[in-house]
């Protein structure tokens, strides 16, 4: 469900992303308990980072769930501010809980999670029912196909 970007972004966009699928969810009767518990969790966590700000959150999970998806930052301007004002990506609980979210939002939904860190690639392939056929060299040994061995 979320391959993303490295060091404090990869955390700020995973916590967005996690707010905003929770809250899509509605997080009522329709999703699993584990799902709610985690989310209510999430939540919490950061009303409690934001403390008297906490009054902005939904409008900033509004903006979020409202970005344009083309957008170069995965995070929307509103929520951006509040997580980093209070370091949120640095916040091990918090990646944790929205790591929760995402997987069992998931989970729920009878789909896989990925959570792909790729570095000095080219042409990478990645989800389900992806297909890629690499080739390694190694000069001490003689070429093998596949299917050979």
């Amino acid at each position: 469900m979320h391959a993303l970007f490295g060091g404090i972004m990869e955390a700020l966009a995973l916590i967005a992303t996690a707010l905003t699928a929770g809250a899509a969810a509605g997080v009522h009767d329709s999703t699993s308990e584990a799902v709610g518990s985690l989310y209510a969790g999430l939540r919490q966590r950061v009303r409690e980072r934001l403390g008297r700000r906490s009054a902005e959150l939904d409008d900033a999970i509004a903006a979020q769930r409202d970005r344009d998806t083309s957008a170069p930052d995965p995070v929307a301007p509103e929520l951006r501010r509040l997580l980093e004002a209070v370091q949120a990506g640095q916040d091990e609980e918090l990646r944790a809980l929205a790591d929760g979210v995402l997987r069992q939002l998931a989970s729920a939904r009878g789909g896989s999670v990925w959570n792909v860190r790729i570095s000095n690639s080219q042409g990478p392939s990645v989800g389900d029912g992806t297909h890629q056929r690499n080739t390694f060299f190694n000069t001490s040994a003689p070429p093998v196909t596949p299917g050979e061995g």
